[in-house]
């Protein structure tokens, strides 16, 4: 049975301005309703890989169309410089997450729409047919829609795609188990995704293609990005990002092999992971950052055998940061253990005088009623006197 593509009116929130935060009178979020918190959404950072009859289109005439997409989505939007000789450029939009999809679904929309004037000059009339790049990751994976998988085919012009530059460390938390999360987000959502096989040129990335209608792909972008923010893992600073180059020729010198790295394994009991990590991972962030080291801590599988632990992974080039952030790590796990048994240990002394004062209220209870027999009787040998 084939898929149908699926419309959807994309999520829409008050933005927020990229620059400050702050509430952004001008802009227009259609059908935004106020939403309480909405300036806590966490941000982010999508690349999309364009070519440059693409980038073109988007920057539209004299910056036209970039700035309305920046304006209208309060996000920080750009394109990097044309290298000669290359094919393609990179758009960078960053701001909260839900801004930043719809600025995508914008740019999905720009794309789709033809320029009339051009196709009547260069006499339309004539199927064009798809552009085939020389730079294979410009191609599309996935085959163009069908007239089976669309309900309505007028709104077959309106499908489009989007080439996200995605961390290859990331990729599997996309697609899921055996498939199951990139599945689900297909029939969700009504588009097609698929990753690319091969990364990109000297980089340790990849393209995840999505295909269907703009709001389509701004909604499964949203649950995209909190995919990519939830991940586990804190990303290797030596994951490679790539950015559009010429190849060396043959005869180029290569560049020296990178000198090696420290490693060391650690073990840190599960029961102390999130404390360790920290909340939205500030901890491990911050520690990272101060020991010059790339920490990542490991995913549990499910068939994990040691599963009362979870191991940090720490490498540098530098023997002496690897040992700092180790024994900064044991010192944290420490500190979190010894807070813990001060709270148990208070906790049981706390109890331990309630079980105390309910002794001694029983004793006393039991004094009182003793005293009060006593009394009792002694009345009663009284009156057999008398």
């Amino acid at each position: 049975m084939s898929q149908f593509f699926e419309a959807a009116t994309p999520i829409a929130i008050p933005s927020i301005n990229a620059n400050n935060g702050a509430n952004d009178a001008g802009s227009s979020a259609t059908g935004a309703a106020p939403a309480a918190g909405a300036g806590a959404q966490p941000t982010i950072n999508h690349r999309l890989l364009l070519s440059l009859k693409e980038a073109a289109k988007i920057i539209g005439t004299k910056g036209s169309t970039i700035s309305r997409i920046r304006a209208t989505n309060s996000v920080k939007i750009g394109i990097s410089e044309k290298v000669p000789g290359c094919s393609d450029r990179i758009l960078s939009c960053a701001g909260n997450i839900i801004n930043v999809a719809n600025a995508v679904g914008d740019i999905v929309d720009v794309l789709n729409k033809r320029d009339a004037e051009k196709e009547d000059a260069a006499g339309a009339a004539e199927d064009e047919g798809e552009e085939h790049y020389y730079f294979h990751f410009l191609n599309h994976i996935l085959p163009a829609p069908s007239k089976d998988e669309i309900r309505d085919l007028q709104q077959l012009e309106n499908i489009g795609y989007v080439r996200l530059i995605v961390a290859n460390s990331h990729i599997s938390s996309i697609i899921g188990k055996a498939g199951a999360t990139i599945k689900f987000l297909i029939n969700k959502h009504g588009v097609k995704i698929v990753a690319s096989k091969d990364f990109l040129p000297d980089s340790d990335e990849r393209i995840i293609e999505i295909q269907g209608f703009p709001g389509s792909i701004t909604n499964v972008l949203i649950e995209i990005s909190e995919i990519i923010l939830n991940d586990v893992d804190v990303r290797f600073n030596t994951e490679r990002s790539y950015f559009p180059h010429l190849k060396k020729s043959p005869g180029e010198p290569s560049s020296p092999p990178a000198s090696s790295s420290t490693k060391i394994e650690l073990k840190i009991p599960e029961l102390y992971v999130g404390a360790i990590i920290g909340r939205g991972m500030n901890r491990i962030k911050n520690l990272k950052t101060f020991t010059k080291t790339n920490i990542v801590v490991e995913r549990k599988d499910d068939d994990d055998k040691d599963e009362n632990f979870r191991k940090f992974i720490i490498t540098s080039k530098f023997p002496k940061n690897v040992k700092l952030a180790e024994s900064m790590l044991l010192k944290n796990l420490n500190t979190e253990i010894e807070k813990r048994e001060n709270y148990k240990r208070k906790l049981e002394s706390s109890e331990g005088h309630a079980a105390a004062a309910a002794t001694e209220h029983s004793d006393f209870m039991s004094s009182s009623e003793e005293e009060e027999e006593e009394k009792e009787e002694e009345e009663h040998d009284n009156e057999d006197e008398q």
